[in-house]
């Protein structure tokens, strides 16, 4: 072993395919203390939220860290970035991660608050409220509208949470739920496996039953003891 070799820090896990090996040798080894490594973090959050790059957690994660310890250094157009790919990830736990790590004077930033509440109007299942709060702060909208993704993903996520409480919903519904319409509507139902248009009623789409939409009967059993049953019968003969 060569002296560079006992200096080079060593990744504690392997690769993911989508990570770059700079970032992997950051995350993954103590470089991921290193201040000086925020702006090459930065650099790999503005990948991720302005091309299809995947979406890195641990990555994210690292830079909210750095920013924790060294809080002067802190940008918080890109705490924004992170929650808003984190809004994206649902139903994963990645957002309440990312707040958990955040400073309290950070949550007041006014982009930083309103990402929060989209993500308790989506926890909340608000679907439609969710989109007309997007609609009315032109601020927020302007921000997600960077992030190539995020419509995407946070329709997924609504599809996921209908797919696993209805059978079936009403059309009209379903536009309110989405944000979308007409033709954008249909293409995004034919875009999902098993969804379809009720053969009987057009204003119904059929959604795939699964084990948790299925509605089950409950059958209550009641084990009896037979030297329960006597006593409850002895003592009904005492009444009378």
């Amino acid at each position: 072993m060569t002296d560079h070799d006992e200096q080079v820090p060593r990744p504690a896990g392997p690769r993911p395919e989508h990570r770059p090996e700079e970032i992997h040798l950051i995350v993954e080894t103590v470089d991921r203390y290193n201040p000086q490594n925020i702006p090459i973090l930065e650099d790999y959050v503005t990948s991720q939220i302005k091309s299809s790059c995947p979406y890195d957690r641990t990555a994210v994660l690292a830079l909210l860290k750095l920013y924790q310890f060294n809080p002067q250094d802190a940008n918080l157009d890109f705490v924004g970035c992170i929650l808003a790919l984190a809004l994206g990830a649902l139903p994963g736990p990645d957002f309440n991660l990312c707040l958990y790590m955040l400073r309290d004077e950070w949550l007041a930033e006014p982009i930083i608050a309103h990402l929060v509440q989209l993500h308790q109007l989506l926890e909340q299942a608000r679907f439609a409220d969710f989109w007309k709060y997007l609609d009315a702060e032109d601020a927020v909208r302007d921000f997600t509208d960077a992030y190539r993704l995020f419509e995407t993903n946070v329709r997924d996520f609504i599809a996921q949470t209908l797919s696993i409480t209805y059978q079936s919903i009403a059309l009209d519904r379903l536009e309110e739920m989405l944000d979308l319409s007409g033709e954008d509507l249909g293409d995004w139902i034919r875009s999902r496996e098993d969804w379809v248009i009720n053969a009987d009623d057009e204003s119904l789409i059929d959604l795939p039953v699964t084990e948790w939409n299925h509605a089950k009967s409950i059958v209550v059993q009641e084990d009896i003891r037979f030297e329960q049953l006597a006593k409850i019968l002895g003592r009904s003969r005492t009444l009378q």
